[in-house]
Parts: C-alpha cells; sequence; structure tokens
C-alpha cells in the first residue's frame, strides 16, 4: 500500500510540474524601453542660411523664436499605447509629461506579440487631435475640422513598433519622428507704399495621418492660416507717418506634410489703400515633407502682386479685386 501512495505522490508532482512549466510559459517579462525624439531638420542652421541680409536678420530672429516650439527634440508629453497583435487592444499604456528628448521605462508585459504606437507633443496641440487610439488599426492624428484651421502649436512626433515579447527580447529603443512640417513667406513690401496688410494661407497639405501604418491622407478640402510673425514698425503703409519704412513681413505656418510628386499652393492676399485687394497664389512643385522648413521668399509690387525670387523655382499667378475701375497691367 506504501509502494502505490509514493508512486501516487510521484505522479502527482510531476503533474504540478506540467502546470507550473505551463503558467511560466504564460508569463511576462520585464521589458526596458528607451524612447528619444529624431529631429532632423537644423532649423536654426537653414534660417541663417536663407535669410543672410541685414534687412532680413529681424525676420529670421522672429521666425526663430516661432518656430521653436516646433522644430524641437524635447517631448512635452508623451502617450504610449501598447496593443495586442492578436485582438488589437490596448494591454499596457502610459501618457505622462516629461519635458524631455528621451526617457525610459520598464515595464511587465506578457509574451506575446504586440503593435506599439507612440505619440508626443499631441495633448496641448490645439490644432492636431487623436481619434480612435482604442485600438492600433483605427488610431489616427487629425486636423480640426474646419475649411480654414489654424496653425498647429508643436511639432508632433510619432513612432511605430511591432514587438515580440519573450524571454530573448527585453530591451527595445523606440525613435520618434516629427510628421509635421512648416512654411514661411519672406515678403519685401518696399515697392508697394500703399500696402495696409498681407494675409495668406496654405493649400494642398494632408489632414490625417494613420499612425499604424505611417500614411497620410488628404480627403478634406482645407487651408492652414498664415500667422503673422514679423512686421517691421506698425506694418501696415495706411499710417503714412510710420517712423521706419517695412523692410520685410513675414507670415508662417505649421500643419501635416504634402503629397508626393503633386504641386501645392500658397495663397497671399495684399490689401492696399482704397479697399484694393491684390490675391496672389504661389505654386510650389517640390513637395513638403515632413519634418522640413520651406522658406519662400518674394518682392511686393506697387500693385501689391508677390513676384517670387528667381531661384525659388515658384510660379505665381495674380487676381485683382479692386473696386476703382481701369485697365491694369500684371506682371509676373
Amino acid at each position: 500500500m506504501k509502494r502505490y501512495l509514493v508512486i501516487l505522490f510521484i505522479c502527482v508532482c510531476a503533474s504540478a510540474c506540467c502546470i507550473i512549466d505551463d503558467d511560466l510559459s504564460d508569463c511576462g517579462v520585464d521589458m526596458l524601453l528607451n524612447y528619444q525624439l529624431q529631429l532632423h531638420t537644423e532649423m536654426s542652421v537653414q534660417l541663417q542660411t536663407e535669410l543672410l541680409s541685414e534687412a532680413e536678420q529681424p525676420v529670421r530672429k522672429a521666425l526663430e523664436q516661432w518656430l521653436s516650439p516646433i522644430f524641437t527634440d524635447k517631448a512635452k508629453d508623451i502617450d504610449l499605447r501598447f496593443y495586442s497583435a492578436q485582438e488589437d487592444v490596448i494591454k499596457h499604456e502610459i501618457k505622462e509629461e516629461i519635458n524631455d528628448n528621451r526617457t525610459s521605462y520598464t515595464i511587465y508585459l506578457p509574451k506575446e506579440s504586440y503593435m506599439h504606437l507612440a505619440l508626443a507633443n499631441v495633448a496641448d496641440n490645439r490644432q492636431v487631435q487623436l481619434f480612435g487610439g482604442e485600438h492600433s488599426s483605427t488610431m489616427e492624428l487629425r486636423l480640426t475640422e474646419s475649411e480654414d484651421v489654424g496653425s498647429a502649436a508643436t511639432g508632433v512626433f510619432t513612432a511605430r513598433l511591432p514587438m515580440d515579447v519573450n524571454d530573448s527580447s527585453t530591451h527595445f529603443d523606440v525613435h520618434l519622428y516629427m510628421i509635421t512640417a512648416a512654411v514661411a513667406l519672406v515678403v519685401d513690401p518696399s515697392e508697394c507704399p500703399d500696402l495696409v496688410s498681407l494675409n495668406g494661407r496654405v493649400l494642398g497639405t494632408a489632414n490625417r495621418f494613420s499612425v499604424r501604418d505611417s500614411v497620410f491622407s488628404y480627403t478634406g478640402s482645407h487651408a492652414i492660416q498664415m500667422d503673422d510673425i514679423f512686421k517691421n514698425g506698425t506694418g501696415a503703409r495706411a499710417e503714412k507717418a510710420a517712423a521706419e519704412p517695412i523692410q520685410r513681413l513675414c507670415l508662417a505656418a505649421v500643419g501635416l506634410p504634402t503629397q508626393d510628386d503633386k504641386s501645392w499652393t500658397v495663397k497671399a492676399t495684399a490689401t492696399l489703400s482704397d479697399n484694393r485687394h491684390t490675391t496672389t497664389t504661389l505654386t510650389v512643385d517640390e513637395s513638403l515633407k515632413a519634418g522640413t522648413l520651406r522658406i519662400i521668399k518674394c518682392k511686393l509690387n506697387k500693385k501689391g502682386e508677390l513676384q517670387p525670387s528667381a531661384n525659388s523655382e515658384v510660379g505665381a499667378t495674380v487676381e485683382l479685386d479692386w473696386k476703382e475701375g481701369g485697365d491694369h497691367e500684371i506682371d509676373i
């Protein structure tokens, strides 16, 4: 009888060991993840290279200050999500402010395959919002749905990383890259003494970004309003007694990039005295890439028409809306 009890005890122990082994195979592991923002555009160097003249120096300083929250390698906030690759549901999430360009986390995840999506600088961005974050397949960033969209307040960074969590894969490096882009219009208005104001809009940019697929969408009809970055003195010639002549004007906007191999436009409207309006459409063939800054330099003639610099490879068409009658020749 004792012999049978010993054999039974050994069998129970062996079964218990198998159960323990099975449980261990389903257990998780501690994962070390290092995050870093990757910024490829040397914004300060580009501004110093393209805005060289003495008249452009004040514009360069103002534009550099305005763009500093955009072209930065520092993340104010991050949003990290880990989705089960099989079920596409969130298994772990981290949201916090870090105010740094890199950080690390050690997290515990069950052993399985994941799709990891990471965002930076979205929480306080008034024009770029997150939708569909409950699943990786539906997670996307969208511009505010409006015909005229304000400029984005921050440079937005994202990353996607398929992860196979097992005993041999416990360390991952995650690099986040910028998905936003900027356009600056620098104008010499010295030949337009009747200028009252200049306003601009950027057309042809994306309105959505699929984070998991890293794909931009161009489904909306919208324009990015350009902010007024710099005006020397009052910035308006309506006041003839301005203390100093206007040397340069600068408008800028931040949004999503444009389509590859497809032109995009900047529409700028100059308001002149006596309620005269001149709209110039600048056409740019070279696409606006994510993470880049495009500077377009123009001269404003006496009729309020923008004339791109000779080496800019930017086309221009002009539309006059003048209340007074008469014929007007258009020089482009």
